[in-house]
């Protein structure tokens, strides 16, 4: 899969076949679609579609002329490269370009998620007034005890995340609460302590999260991230925030990111 992935970057710029990915491989045509898509996550046709987007990024944001970049990266027309970066990154090329030119502008990919569960812990917030933007990773110093390590154990499961939210306010007393947990496959255990919570299907920016060497360093990165995507993306995209659902934390092996339910914003903006 290494070998096919570097065919794919030296070959972006035309018109790759999952027939011509197959021989590259070695395996029959039915074979590598399964194992492509269990290595990438993605059918072939999407994963190329995403990787000429990502290298197109890339470029862009080494000072690259956009109709260049479209050529070099397989689109044939630079307004069908516009439109497909616009909606995966919320962003057209020259609006990406414009903002990274007043300083680095992070890009997030717009997807759809289907409904899961959570079965998690709910904690009570800080005392006194704080913001939920800048309390990212609440997780992290909150005192878990109350569930065995066993008992967690039996709940994680390989390739599903650790899911971190801030709730809405409580109708009576109006307290938020954060939510932490992992993603389940049903609601069979639940155990003494936890509590399931479903999350609908919704369409998301995601936002990766920079690593760091320790958790207080990636509590910090999540705080920034918070604040990087209200304070000034959300301000700058082609999206509103999606108030009928939530944003949440996305903790999976050594990855992390931000999931924020956006709408498409009225109207048809113009590159």
């Amino acid at each position: 899969m290494s070998e096919v992935m570097r065919y794919i970057d030296d070959n972006i710029a035309r018109n790759i076949t999952a027939e011509e990915l197959a021989a590259v491989s070695g395996y029959s045509f039915s074979r590598f679609c399964h194992i492509f898509t269990s290595f990438t996550g993605q059918p072939v046709a999407a994963f190329l579609r995403h990787r000429q987007l990502e290298l197109a990024k890339n470029d862009i944001l080494a000072g690259k002329n956009i109709t260049t970049v479209a050529a070099a990266r397989g689109f044939y027309t630079a307004s069908g490269f516009s439109k497909a970066f616009r909606r995966r990154y919320g962003l057209s090329p020259s609006e990406y370009k414009a903002l990274n030119g007043k300083g680095r502008f992070i890009l997030p990919e717009i997807r759809r998620m289907a409904g899961f569960t959570v079965i998690g812990y709910r904690l009570t917030p800080p005392k006194g007034d704080f913001d939920v933007i800048d309390t990212g990773a609440y997780w992290r110093g909150n005192n878990f005890s109350g569930v065995s390590k066993e008992d967690y154990a039996k709940l994680r499961i390989p390739g599903h995340a650790e899911i971190g939210i801030w709730l809405n306010p409580n109708k009576v007393s109006g307290d938020f609460s954060y939510f932490f947990g992992p993603m389940v496959p049903n609601r069979d255990f639940i155990p003494k302590g936890m509590e399931p919570l479903g999350i609908p299907a919704a369409q998301y920016a995601v936002f990766p999260v920079e690593k760091a060497d320790t958790l207080e360093g990636l509590k910090e990165n999540v705080r920034k991230m918070w604040k990087y995507v209200f304070n000034e993306w959300l301000d700058s995209c082609d999206y509103d925030l999606d108030e009928e659902k939530v944003s949440f934390e996305y903790y999976l092996d050594e990855g992390s990111y931000l999931y924020v339910p956006v709408l498409k914003k009225q109207g048809d903006p113009k590159d």
